[in-house]
C-alpha cells in the first residue's frame, strides 16, 4: 500500500464518518420540525375540545368528575403521543452512510494488513517488519471497532 492509498481510504473514512453526521442531524431537525408544528396544532384543538367536553359533560357528570375525566383523557392522548415518536426511525441515508463508513474501515484495515505501512517508513531500525504490523493492525482494528461501537449508541437524551 502507498501513501496515496492510505490517504484515499483515511479520507473516504472521514467522508462517511460526515455522512452519519450529517444524516443523523438532519433527521433529528426533521423529527423536531415536525414534532413541534404536531404539537402546536395537537395543543390547539386539545384546548377547544376539552372547553367543548367540559361544557357538554358539565350538566351529566358534575363539576368534580368533569375536570377528573377530561385530565385522564390528555393524559392518554399524550401517552400516545410519546410512544408515537419512539416509535420513529431514521430513514436509509443513515444505513448508507453507515455501510460507505465500514466498507472504507474495512479497505483501510485490509491495506494495512497488506502491507507493512511503518516497516518501510523506519528504515527498519533492527526491529522486524512483520512485527510492527503485527502491532499495528490490531491497535487500527481495535480503534475503528471502537468508533463504530461509540457512534451506534444512542445519545442520553435520544428518544429513538
Amino acid at each position: 500500500m502507498n501513501m496515496t492509498g492510505l490517504s484515499r481510504h483515511l479520507r473516504l473514512m472521514m467522508r462517511g464518518e460526515m455522512l452519519v453526521i450529517q444524516a443523523k442531524l438532519g433527521f433529528a431537525m426533521r423529527r423536531i420540525s415536525i414534532l413541534t408544528l404536531a404539537l402546536l396544532f395537537a395543543g390547539l384543538a386539545l384546548v377547544f375540545v376539552n372547553m367543548a367536553l367540559f361544557a357538554w359533560l358539565s350538566p351529566m357528570w358534575g363539576p368534580v368528575w368533569t375536570p377528573a375525566g377530561l385530565g385522564l383523557l390528555n393524559l392518554f392522548l399524550a401517552a400516545a403521543a410519546l410512544v408515537l415518536a419512539a416509535v420513529l426511525r431514521p430513514g436509509p441515508e443513515l444505513a448508507l452512510a453507515e455501510e460507505i463508513r465500514s466498507m472504507a474501515g474495512e479497505a483501510l484495515e485490509a491495506d494495512i494488513r497488506a502491507t507493512p505501512l511503518l516497516g518501510a517508513l523506519s528504515g527498519g531500525g533492527g526491529m522486524d517488519r512483520s512485527a510492527l504490523v503485527g502491532l499495528l493492525v490490531p491497535a487500527m482494528g481495535s480503534i475503528i471497532g471502537a468508533l463504530g461501537k461509540r457512534r451506534k449508541q444512542p445519545a442520553k437524551g435520544d428518544a429513538g
